[in-house]
């Protein structure tokens, strides 16, 4: 399937992502909420690299991580441990550290 997918495919899509993959994002692990608010489809290969909507070469991901993504191929062939980063693939020290420094200003 080389064209972008109705809505309600793509729904269907999220739907099936999931159930495979659990109903998170597949970068930092943020669950998503009922009905997978917040969740969206992640093309792991880009699409300028590889023209497909096949299920096997999407994940699921929150928009922060799919956004910071971007256009590239993944940093690691395989899902980091979870915890490792927050949304938006910020490694999850650096936003701790971040977050920590702001609170002693």
């Amino acid at each position: 399937m080389d064209r972008k997918p109705s809505s309600r495919r793509r729904r269907l899509l999220k739907a099936r992502l999931a159930e495979r993959d659990g109903a998170s994002c597949w970068y930092c692990g943020a669950v998503f909420g009922p009905g997978l608010d917040g969740a969206t489809i992640d093309h792991l290969v880009p699409r300028s690299v590889w023209h497909t909507w096949m299920q096997a070469a999407l994940v699921p991901a929150c928009g922060p991580c799919n956004q910071a993504k971007a256009n590239r191929l993944p940093q690691a062939a395989l899902r980091p441990v979870p915890g490792t980063f927050g949304p938006g693939l910020v490694p999850a020290t650096s936003a701790g550290r971040a977050a920590e420094a702001g609170a002693a200003a």
